[in-house]
């Protein structure tokens, strides 16, 4: 295995590490008062800020691509960025971060399933409907029906979320978009951020501060720590998550994007005292093997719909190739 591939590694365990405890940092801000609506706004417009100077010297010399792709990148800013964290900080109300982290990141996927199925019109193949089946029996088994303090509401919020996040690898994996990765995400948190900031102005998530100490794992500390926490944390999710990719692939990098359960889960048991109950850390088991199916399902089909091009590529690289010799050659050929 390459060096870069191994840092590749370590950088998206970086950012899945980051996304993960956001979650909890967030829940500890709910505490003493604060909003979704407060905690998606100073979490947008902050790492907007962070970013803004390195999105600007990326876009040198390519504002023709924003202007080319202007619906794509809105849409990328207000669903896939600030949709996707408003729904989720609303489902944190209501639901454990774990809960809410295993509805989310495994709902996306099973999302964009049947959304390419219905848009391609081509069904999945044998091993990706296994998969789809099994992730569903999971999810039911996170779900835990026993569980009398599960709200259907957070439910809701937390699938709401999964719908953006799905939107939000759709978009990602447009490779029309020639803009560098760093710019696409600077502009979408910018625009995330005007989203979220008029959400707040027409009371839809009205946004209050506090600014008094909390219990923040296991210590009493100032309400900045939390929120500088998590400015940080969004922004070192992105920057690691884009440049472990280049090493990696979206493919492979998808995989270990999956570590954020167990993430979310350690760190909402070291600063919330959460945990999961053994049905639910069953079904989360469950939800993870059903989702490798779907992936494993997804590479086969794209290795058969590669061969026959593969195939009629080198038949036609065949016929062009002026060093292989011609039918009325190679039988003058054998007349010598």
């Amino acid at each position: 295995m390459s060096f870069g591939v191994v840092r590749g590694f370590m950088y998206m365990l970086l950012s899945t590490f980051f996304f993960a405890v956001a979650g909890p940092v967030a829940k500890a801000l709910y505490g003493i008062g604060w909003t979704p609506g407060s905690v998606v706004l100073i979490r947008l417009s902050g790492a907007s800020l962070l970013l803004l100077i390195p999105t600007l010297l990326a876009l040198r010399g390519r504002w023709g691509e924003v202007r080319s792709h202007w619906k794509t990148i809105l849409l990328y800013g207000v669903v896939s960025m600030a949709g996707v964290q408003a729904f989720f900080f609303l489902a944190l109300e209501h639901l454990s971060v774990a809960v809410a982290i295993l509805l989310e990141m495994m709902g996306a996927p099973l999302i964009i399933v049947f959304w390419l199925w219905a848009r391609t019109k081509q069904r999945p193949n044998l091993i990706t409907a296994i998969g789809v089946i099994v992730s569903l029996i999971g999810v039911v088994l996170v779900l835990d029906f026993r569980n009398a303090s599960l709200s259907w509401v957070g439910i809701v919020m937390a699938l709401a979320a999964a719908a953006c996040f799905a939107s939000y690898f759709l978009v990602s994996a447009d490779d029309t978009i020639r803009l560098p990765s760093i710019a696409f995400t600077g502009l979408g948190m910018g625009i995330g951020a005007v989203a979220a900031l008029i959400a707040n102005l027409a009371h839809l998530m009205p946004a209050r501060f506090v600014t008094t100490d909390l219990d923040f794992a296991g210590l009493r500390v100032s309400w900045l720590v939390p929120a500088l926490l998590l400015i940080v944390f969004t922004v070192g999710a992105y920057l690691f998550g884009i440049l472990g990719l280049r090493h990696l692939g979206a493919t492979v990098g998808s995989y270990v994007n999956l570590t954020e359960v167990p993430f979310s889960a350690i760190a909402a048991w070291v600063l919330l005292a959460e945990i999961l109950t053994p049905l639910q850390l069953a079904g989360g088991i469950v939800i993870l093997t059903g989702i490798v199916l779907v992936k494993w399902g997804d590479i086969e089909a794209a290795r058969h719909q590669l061969r026959p091009r593969d195939k009629a590529m080198i038949d036609s690289r065949q016929d062009h190739d002026p060093q292989k010799p011609t039918q009325s050659s190679r039988a003058s050929e054998g007349h010598v």
